[in-house]
């Protein structure tokens, strides 16, 4: 059992039966904190302590286990109750776990309760975790429909038979059919492709795996009115709760307008890539005003983690992906109060760990943001290490995106080497030492050396202000 004080409350109406519990559990080496009643209004308002478990009699004069069962359920169904009874028989014993007791123990054997005790607060424990859990999956689910319903792509999840689950009701305005007429015809999706464009199509919508980058292609669909319009569609594997890969989920977007102005595939992803732009841009400044050491954090970072980028030899487009990344990695810092950011001295417990909760937040910030590159994720991975001790998932080695691998690098660096509220600058040689101590445990090799060279041989420096 945990090594803390049991809050504990013994409905009762025998003072030495109560007694004798308590020197059980004692003599178990359990801490304890205990309070008896033995009425049905005492019961109640003890109940509202919030005890950590309840010990209760099947009989009582006042109250039999039964009701007590019932008041807890009703009052409060978080916290387990045990039957500790002299006559209660296994029939009894049984109906009384049915409705709702974690488990009983007769007096005549309260050897069991110490061990009947842990196993009630370990299920407890375990109860309030999936509540939780279930709580935040019910709170995504109806956010993810919330903007689903309201959008103005048409947005649509399918199982991994293809079949569709859901359709957004913006595919009415967009193809001119309803959602349901897809739901009930399967075909229609690819029929209504325009018949030029579905050789094109056919392979990205039936050979999606779990790849999590974001599947895009334009393709032309005939509307129900017989006109031709032009989409923009992405997709990304989709997951049940269980984690498992379970289908795609994909957006529609009617980019009609947009081709005609102009007219080439090249510069719809540029105007796209732009819009993405400004709206990070739009994010920086926003971060800068709450926290300038932040924002010149972030483009710092930016700025080193191109070079080493650019110096691995990455593809370009990745190398834009990473500054773009670079530029707004601490955007979920924009959830945590700004005399928290600005602290000079250390932080609480409760303080970093909101902090630490940074990396998520901008995951769930940018993670519906429309872009080729995979910003959300890099973001969501800066602060996780080679070797698992990251946070906030522990990811480790191949699980960690190169981006990400090179941000963290970059991250680091910028950080040890530049002035904080809290701490003076500790300078660009103890930061490099930093990196290279741990070459390969915290940090990706490979781009630990690449840093090192920029620094030592190249001549590299952060920016100033």
């Amino acid at each position: 059992m945990e090594d803390k004080i049991l809050h504990l409350l013994i409905l009762e109406d025998n003072p030495d039966d109560a007694e004798l519990m308590v020197m059980e559990l004692e003599r178990g080496g359990v801490a304890i904190e205990w309070s008896r009643v033995d009425t049905k209004e005492g019961f109640r308002k003890a109940l509202e302590e919030k005890p950590d478990l309840i010990l209760a009699d099947y009989k009582l004069p006042s109250l039999d286990g039964m009701s007590a069962i019932k008041m807890q359920q009703k009052l409060a169904y978080e916290i387990p109750l045990v039957i500790v009874s002299g006559t209660i028989g296994e029939e009894f014993a049984v109906e009384c776990m049915k409705s709702g007791a974690t488990d009983y123990v007769l007096k005549n054997r309260l050897s069991r309760l110490g061990s009947v005790i842990k196993r009630a607060l370990d299920e407890a424990k375990e109860r309030r975790k999936r509540k939780r859990a279930e709580v935040k999956l019910q709170q995504s689910k109806q956010l993810y429909r919330l903007v689903a319903d309201n959008s103005n792509d048409w947005i649509y999840l399918t199982n991994l038979d293809q079949k569709l689950l859901y359709v957004s009701p913006s595919s009415q305005r967009i193809t001119g059919y309803l959602p349901t007429e897809f739901i009930n015809n399967q075909e229609l999706f690819f029929n209504i492709i325009h018949p030029d464009d579905r050789e094109q199509v056919k392979p990205h919508l039936q050979n999606l795996d779990e790849d999590p980058q974001s599947h895009f292609i334009e393709f032309r669909i005939i509307t129900k009115e017989g006109k031709i319009r032009w989409i923009g569609h992405s997709c990304l594997p989709a997951y049940a709760e269980d984690g498992k890969f379970s289908g795609r989920t994909g957006t529609n977007r009617d980019i009609t307008e947009l081709r005609l102005a102009t007219g080439e595939l090249k510069n719809t992803l540029e105007n796209l890539r732009k819009a993405v732009s400004t709206t990070i841009q739009v994010m920086i400044s926003a971060v800068e005003v709450r926290d300038p050491y932040t924002a010149g954090h972030q483009l710092r970072v930016a700025d080193l983690a191109r070079a080493i980028a650019t110096e691995m030899g990455l593809p370009q487009e990745k190398i834009e992906g990473i500054r773009m990344a670079g530029s707004i990695h601490d955007i979920g810092k924009l959830s945590i109060p700004a005399e928290i950011l600005s602290k000079p001295g250390k932080l609480t417990e409760i303080e970093f760990s909101l902090i630490k909760d940074h990396p998520r937040n901008g995951y769930n910030i940018l993670k519906d943001v429309e872009s080729s590159w995979p910003l959300a994720e890099i973001v969501y991975q800066h602060h996780e290490r080679m070797d698992g001790s990251g946070y906030p998932r522990n990811l480790k080695g191949d699980e960690i995106l190169m981006e990400a691998r090179i941000m963290a690098v970059a991250d680091v660096v910028e950080a040890m080497a530049s002035h904080r509220p809290y701490r003076a600058a500790l300078g660009i040689d103890a930061a490099l030492k930093e990196i290279e101590d741990n070459r390969g445990i915290l940090y990706d090799a490979d781009v630990v050396d690449v840093c090192l060279r920029l620094f030592r041989e190249k001549g590299f420096q952060l920016k100033d202000d």
